[in-house]
């Protein structure tokens, strides 16, 4: 998964869009999967800013910034 974590945010990082690679992957998850459905429900139809948005909100409510988590996987942004 953090193979996975890491392609996407280095997509995003370089200027691209990985909502194809997100979809993909939760294309291939189990469709009754609650984590799966919610995730799905969470992105669909949502601009890259109210993802951000969205990202953000997440990490406070876990009491951390989306920057730590980067950091965490050694990524510099």
């Amino acid at each position: 998964m953090n193979d996975m974590i890491q392609s996407i945010i280095q997509l995003a990082a370089g200027g691209g869009n990985p909502m194809n690679l997100v979809q993909q992957f939760l294309g291939g998850q189990n469709a009754q999967d609650p984590k799966a459905v919610q995730a799905r429900r969470m992105i669909q139809g949502k601009s890259p800013a109210e993802l951000e948005q969205t990202a953000r909100n997440l990490a406070r409510e876990a009491g951390t910034t989306p920057e730590d988590i980067l950091a965490g996987l050694g990524i510099r942004f």
